[in-house]
């Protein structure tokens, strides 16, 4: 007997298990376009301004390395690329939501699993150094982050056994 995951039969309480999976990854969809052009609007800007940043960094008492533009266009860059990732899994999440394949919500549960162990580790390290508002706002976080893996999980299970709902 090993762990099981429990299952709801509803999402949100009012929402049934498909159309609360297909509001879930539209919301992650539109989070992950905002921030896909948040990164380029960045990147655009702080090309158009380096050299004012460069200035004012210069004229800072600060001491900082001379490759700063190096490190934003590698940062953002990366954030870019992991949003791109997320808007393709959120487009995998909606469509296997709509046409029933189990298979295609499998990345996206994959993908929250790492999100909750890593944000079990940061809970972890707000505990430990004794940061109680961001350790519990994670906690709250968390919570709700595993109510939403259940509600997809629990949709996944009754995909894969045929207990699709009907459409409406």
């Amino acid at each position: 007997m090993g762990v099981t995951i429990p299952t709801v039969g509803k999402a949100c309480i009012v929402f049934d298990l498909k159309t609360g999976t297909i509001i879930l990854g539209v919301i992650n969809l539109i989070g992950c376009v905002i921030g896909a052009i948040a990164c380029l609007a960045s990147v655009i800007g702080y090309t158009v301004l380096s050299d004012q940043v460069n200035q004012a960094l210069k004229e800072s008492e600060n001491q900082l390395d001379e490759n700063v533009g190096i490190v934003v266009y590698v940062t953002l860059s990366i954030v870019f690329i992991i949003c791109v990732f997320y808007i393709i899994i959120a487009s995998l999440l909606i469509h296997g939501a709509r046409t029933g394949r189990p298979g295609f919500l499998t990345p996206w549960l994959v993908l929250t699993t790492i999100s909750m162990v890593l944000q079990v580790l940061n809970v972890i390290g707000g505990l430990i150094s004794l940061q109680w508002g961001k350790a519990f706002s994670t906690i709250i976080g968390l919570v709700i982050e595993a109510y939403l893996f259940v509600c997809v999980w629990s949709l996944r299970k009754q995909q894969q056994e045929g207990n699709v709902m009907p459409k409406a």
